[in-house]
């Protein structure tokens, strides 16, 4: 339709038929565009839904600590209990930390899911001087971490022996006195060593009878802290492994780290160990949130430290 507003105006006007076939195709465009845009988003929530299910237990998962206990930091034995016990819980939030970084405010504002100790290689004895201070603080602090806080702790080797003495158990070099410190060049337990279960225990589900772990200590622990089960026993080393009475809080002075196909029984303690401290953590440790306790300096404690 033409239509003239005037001598010198000429305005085209759309028919009213026509107008109303193109509303009524861009109708239909808009009505296109978003079931097209709706199902694109409701594609891309249903991804983003699996990708965070997926990763939801990395990115929350509570962090884990593997203390260090050699003089110059974590070995290549403690790194390597920290690849295992990282690949066994599947929780890659490990921290390794040295011993005289630990303090109970720091544990108490982490609130870790469990503690590893790890095995170490020098004589308890001749940690002197400041680090031998360290030793101390931080063994006398190991009963608040279990006892207060209720952090699982797993001992490995000397982390088993650290346990034992932080308890006020006895340790010292095999077939010699509590109170000796040798040279590691004579008595030593090595190799695939069988041991006797004493006592039942969930630590040991899916093991029957004999335990065969590999060994590698010239230290033991003489007499079991006050109050701790013994577990499994050897007649060269009797005190193998041990718990504390009503904590999770276990000392295995073999290397359970080291697990073999035709040895399993390793990886299954430490995997136990692991669901141990799962359950007791969702059980007991439902608010963590215990009072931060003071840190003292200690210089000398008697309960059956090392002797500077």
């Amino acid at each position: 339709m033409v239509y003239k507003d005037g001598p010198s105006q000429t305005v085209l006007v759309e028919s009213p038929m026509k107008v109303f076939r193109h509303l009524r195709v861009g109708r239909y465009v808009l009505v296109v565009s978003v079931i097209a845009m709706t199902l694109a988003v409701d594609v891309l929530a249903k991804e983003m839904s699996i990708t965070t299910r997926a990763k939801a237990p990395v990115s929350y998962a509570r962090p884990w600590v593997m203390v260090g206990l050699s003089p110059d930091g974590c070995s290549r034995g403690c790194r390597h209990v920290f690849s295992v016990v990282k690949e066994l819980s599947g929780n890659p939030n490990g921290l390794i930390v040295h011993f005289s970084k630990v303090t109970p405010e720091w544990l108490a504002e982490l609130q870790p899911s469990f503690i590893i100790l790890s095995p170490q290689g020098t004589p308890w004895c001749r940690y002197t001087g400041e680090m031998g201070v360290s030793l101390q603080n931080f063994l006398w602090m190991l009963p608040m971490a279990a006892e207060e806080m209720n952090i699982p702790i797993l001992g490995i080797c000397g982390g088993h022996q650290a346990l034992a003495l932080a308890f006020g158990g006895k340790v010292g070099p095999i077939r010699a006195g509590e109170d000796d410190c040798m040279p590691y060049i004579r008595e030593r337990q090595g190799g695939v060593v069988p041991l006797t279960l004493t006592t039942s225990d969930p630590i040991f589900r899916g093991i029957d009878g004999k335990l065969r772990i590999l060994e590698s200590h010239f230290d033991e622990v003489k007499v079991l802290p006050p109050g701790f089960v013994l577990l499994a026993s050897d007649k060269r080393s009797p005190n193998q492994i041990m718990r504390h009475p009503t904590k999770p809080v276990y000392g295995v002075q073999g290397h359970p780290e080291c697990s073999y196909s035709n040895r399993p029984e390793g990886g299954t303690l430490i995997k136990n160990f692991l669901e141990i401290a799962v359950a007791h953590n969702q059980t007991v440790r439902t608010a963590y949130g215990p009072p931060v306790p003071k840190f003292l300096s200690l210089l000398k404690l008697d309960r059956g430290f090392p002797r500077n």
